[in-house]
């Protein structure tokens, strides 16, 4: 009797394992802005001074959390035929009293586009924070990475979720994703994240 129930645990506990492995299908550009790239954002401290470059971060961690659930999730300079772009927008703040970094992904999903002028409005926008513990003054970019990936995390149980977002990923895009990644560089940021 214990191996009967021995060996139905072990085969229902394997099918849980393999249910979550199961990647979504669909090809995703993901896209930061050039803008998270070059200039970098000063973390608030009153007696530190630590300056903090979004976008490598929020690369790394996006890129180990995407891969997690989606079968295909490329960077926009490599993904030529997908179905949508992820424009994703980081933000960090820490609070030094209670040292929690505090990580915000804003994530916008885009079909289709024209000329630079002419992007159609994002299906899809998305905005999640997460906290992490940790110090600013031993390897903040090991804390402010956990708190982008706990925040990518849940911006996918959300993706997952929408119907829009899924509906999107099977069906092709009509123009290439070489035109929308730079038109999204281009636009104003005004326009762009507010």
């Amino acid at each position: 009797m214990k191996l009967l129930l021995t060996l139905f645990s072990t085969l229902l506990a394997s099918s849980w394992a393999l249910a979550d492995t199961t990647l979504i299908p669909g090809n995703i550009a993901v896209h930061i802005a050039q803008v998270h790239y070059e200039h970098p954002v000063r973390i608030l401290h009153p007696y530190l001074d630590v300056w903090h470059m979004k976008g490598p971060l929020a690369q790394k961690a996006a890129t180990s959390t995407l891969n997690k659930y989606f079968s295909n999730a490329q960077w926009c300079d490599k993904a030529h035929d997908a179905s949508v772009v992820l424009l994703l927008e980081p933000h960090m703040f820490y609070n030094p009293q209670m040292q929690v970094f505090h990580g915000e992904i804003i994530a916008k999903v885009f079909t289709q586009t024209g000329g630079i002028g002419n992007i159609e409005p994002a299906i899809v926008r998305i905005k999640k924070q997460a906290e992490q513990n940790g110090s600013l003054t031993v390897k903040p970019d090991f804390y402010m990475e956990k708190a982008y990936v706990k925040a990518m995390e849940k911006v996918i149980a959300e993706l997952k979720k929408n119907q829009l977002f899924i509906n999107a990923l099977n069906v092709k895009m009509a123009k290439n994703v070489e035109t929308i990644c730079p038109a999204l560089d281009e636009l104003p940021i005004s326009k762009l994240y507010y």
